[in-house]
């Protein structure tokens, strides 16, 4: 996490429930568990492991922390927006909603970020989207998105345009309200 979610240091107090410094036997079998359901292998788990403990003493990384950690390390776009994005991020990785991500949930999100399938980030993408977890996406949200990023009105987006449209305009990954 020296590249950057681990500076986003972890505490939280309703967290303490959760909270558990792992033995030697715990640990080996989370670092087994996680190689065998993430696309990371024993010595990459077990380094992200070590700097999300040094970052994260007690093994949560807060909603608090992690917004902070985002809007600072994006300088351009607005601060609404970073904020509700990072929000959203956040909330893919807290998959018990929990209002912190430990380590599991923290190395599963990641995981499929970085090296998932293209069916795996679509999903990932997928539940930034669903904004009340229930499994759908309005047609309010995705036609915002068509309607902002079709550059040129032809009623379809292109890649090229969707990307490039994200890109201009950051706030098209936050809630629509609904």
């Amino acid at each position: 996490m020296g590249s950057g979610v681990g500076r986003a240091s972890c505490t939280s107090q309703q967290a303490a429930g959760r909270r558990k410094k792992l033995g030697s036997f715990e640990l080996r079998r989370l670092v087994l568990q996680l190689t065998r359901i993430t696309y990371f292998n024993e010595e990459e788990v077990k380094e992200w492991y070590k700097r999300f403990i040094k970052d994260c003493p007690d093994g949560l990384l807060s909603e608090q922390r992690f917004l902070h950690y985002f809007t600072e390390s994006f300088k351009m776009g607005r601060q609404e927006e970073k904020v509700t994005l990072a929000r959203q991020i956040f909330r893919t990785f807290d998959r018990d909603a929990s209002g912190s991500v430990d380590f599991r949930e923290f190395i599963i999100g990641l995981s499929a970020l970085m090296r998932g399938t293209t069916v795996e980030r679509l999903k990932w993408i997928f539940n930034m989207y669903d904004l009340d977890s229930n499994g759908s996406v309005t047609k309010q949200e995705l036609v915002r998105v068509l309607k902002e990023v079709d550059v040129d009105g032809d009623g379809t987006l292109k890649l090229k345009e969707f990307v490039e449209g994200v890109r201009r305009n950051p706030g098209l990954l936050r809630p629509t309200g609904n």
